[in-house]
């Protein structure tokens, strides 16, 4: 989880640069699937949307993508984080977006969408699996940035 949380603070680095451009904004659209989370516990708009933003970022993928290491193709962890962004930005477009009213690959929004959305995810992936690569232990003191 530590190395999602590395990976979500640069990743929230690209998503406030682009939240200017309301078409581009993924917090505004994981606020309006959090809407009921909002109403239940009384947080402010946009406060669910980062709240869930994170909650995804840190604890779902980090953990994931622990899980999912093993398995993932790639020499070095930052490789295997580039795959997990690839199937990240995969679950992103064929089920989040369409879920927020966006559409598959949320080109209701914005042409751009599909290739900002990948982008995002490889960065965050790429992060994602380096840190995570430097934190795990090192049985027997093999190089963390070999995966192996």
């Amino acid at each position: 989880m530590a190395a999602g949380l590395v990976a979500t603070s640069v990743l929230t680095v690209l998503v406030a640069a682009k939240r200017w451009i309301p078409q581009l904004d993924s917090v505004t659209a994981l606020d309006g699937l959090a809407h009921g989370v909002n109403l239940a516990l009384g947080l402010p708009s946009p406060v669910a949307g980062w709240v869930l933003y994170f909650a995804i970022g840190v604890a779902g993928w980090g953990f994931l993508f622990a899980v999912m290491a093993p398995i993932l193709p790639g020499q070095r962890f930052w490789h295997k984080g580039v795959a997990f962004g690839v199937i990240a930005a995969l679950w992103v477009w064929l089920l989040v977006m369409p879920l927020a009213g966006a559409g598959y690959f949320g080109l209701h929004l914005n042409p751009l969408q599909p290739v900002i959305t990948f982008i995002e995810h490889l960065v965050y992936g790429a992060v994602l699996g380096a840190v995570y690569g430097r934190l795990r232990p090192r049985p027997n003191g093999l190089d963390s940035a070999t995966g192996g």
